[in-house]
């Protein structure tokens, strides 16, 4: 061990352990032959080809899945409901159980101010017929301190949108702020 570094206290330790080299890989034959420049292109573009099939299947799901969501509710048929694992794990079975209850009852009260929260929950553009509405909601929910926002409880909004009467352009709206929702 050197002694030439004044600095630092030399440690009769430090000397007698036993460090692998840094440059030592294993052989040849346990880590398979490196894969040439053109079979390591193909290997990548399949790779991400057979990840783009995946997404696209996804995707397909999950707007089949909207489309049954919304199909529930315009029948006021909780059977109909997706399931649980079908919705994704943003969705908990408290929340679904709470849109399985609201499909369950008969068409309440208006749910506008329940979409309005819906879509800035999800941080989508409102229509232009409603935005002094949301502008409204904005600020009474700037008021309120303690008050959970609207991301937290999107799935309780949801459940009171569920429970009011379908309209064919709230069902739009809705599947656009759940689409944008489920995904997160």
């Amino acid at each position: 061990a050197s002694t030439d570094n004044k600095f630092e206290p030399y440690r009769p330790e430090r000397s007698s352990e036993v460090r692998p080299d840094r440059n030592e890989r294993p052989t040849f034959e346990e880590r398979g032959p490196r894969l040439g420049d053109a079979a390591f292109r193909a290997q990548r573009e399949a790779f991400e080809a057979a990840n783009q099939a995946l997404k696209k299947l996804n995707m397909h799901a999950h707007g089949e899945v909207l489309t049954n969501l919304l199909a529930a509710w315009e029948k006021r048929d909780p059977a109909q409901l997706p399931g649980a694992q079908e919705l994704g794990k943003q969705v908990t079975p408290a929340v679904r159980s709470s849109w399985v209850q609201a499909l369950a009852s008969a068409p309440g009260k208006d749910a506008t101010e329940a979409l309005l929260r819906l879509e800035i929950a999800a941080e989508l553009p409102t229509p232009a017929e409603h935005i002094s509405a949301r502008r409204m909601l904005q600020l009474q929910l700037l008021t309120k301190r303690n008050a959970p926002a609207p991301a937290e409880t999107w799935g309780e909004d949801a459940a009171k949108v569920l429970g009011a009467s379908f309209d064919a352009g709230n069902a739009r709206r809705v599947q656009n702020a759940l689409k944008a929702l489920l995904k997160r």
